[in-house]
């Protein structure tokens, strides 16, 4: 590397094919330095694949549960910042101790970054494991377009969204799909999929957040409200209400 020389580096795969572009050095927060490499293969993604009404499959995300699927599955949210909140907590106070400048400080600053850049890799290992079982179990997936920064205004969620990280989440399902072929639909922001029964089209006309389960005056049919908001997700993607 020029101004370096030689360095020893831990490959994480071997360049088989392609001619090399570009090569970007980045450094952690902690001290870790990684190495990306950017090749030109010649190859062109793959044609998107067919996708059915049953191949197709809704997802809602929240900040109870991390997705509900229109299938009915629950994936659980891990709350990595929750879980990790006292311990960071504790080392903040230790840094804020500590004389500016000083030694001590600098080892203070170093274990509160090492747990930070912790939640961080929990928080993408989690959302690659759950990108890549979705992917390959569908040949399509429909996701709510969602006005993150203006949900971040309501103070009492805002922690909680940041911890979810759904923007990161659809971006890894996106770019996964375009590799193998498979589609993302997205539906508008403003569409009422919670409100909606997904039996015979009732649309409500509030519905709070602390209400999780809810029955529709018109057909009587008891609803979930993440699953019934996954379901509508899915009809709203391929243009239908009912």
């Amino acid at each position: 590397m020029p101004k370096f020389g030689w360095i020893k580096v831990k490959m994480h795969r071997e360049i088989s094919k392609g001619s090399l572009k570009t090569i970007t050095i980045s450094r952690t927060p902690t001290g870790k330095y990684y190495i990306s490499f950017l090749t030109n293969d010649g190859e062109k993604l793959p044609e998107k694949q067919e996708f059915s009404h049953a191949t197709l499959i809704g997802i809602d995300v929240g900040v109870t549960t991390f997705a509900t699927l229109s299938t009915g599955e629950k994936i659980d949210n891990p709350k990595f910042l929750k879980n990790s909140l006292e311990r960071l907590k504790c080392l903040q106070r230790r840094v804020s101790k500590k004389v500016k400048g000083s030694k001590n400080r600098r080892k203070a600053v170093y274990k509160l970054t090492k747990i930070h850049e912790k939640i961080s890799n929990q928080r993408h290992d989690f959302q690659h494991k759950v990108s890549n079982r979705l992917i390959n179990e569908n040949q399509a997936i429909a996701v709510e377009t969602l006005n993150i920064k203006g949900l971040k205004k309501n103070h009492k969620l805002a922690q909680v969204i940041s911890d979810s990280a759904w923007y990161s989440f659809v971006l890894k399902l996106t770019y996964k799909a375009e590799w193998v072929g498979k589609t993302i639909l997205k539906i508008g922001m403003f569409e009422p999929s919670s409100k909606i029964c997904n039996v015979c089209g009732y649309k409500l006309k509030e519905l709070s957040l602390d209400i999780r389960e809810w029955q529709c005056p018109d057909c009587k049919n008891t609803h979930d409200r993440d699953i019934n908001a996954a379901i509508n997700i899915k009809k709203i993607a391929v243009g239908t209400t009912v």
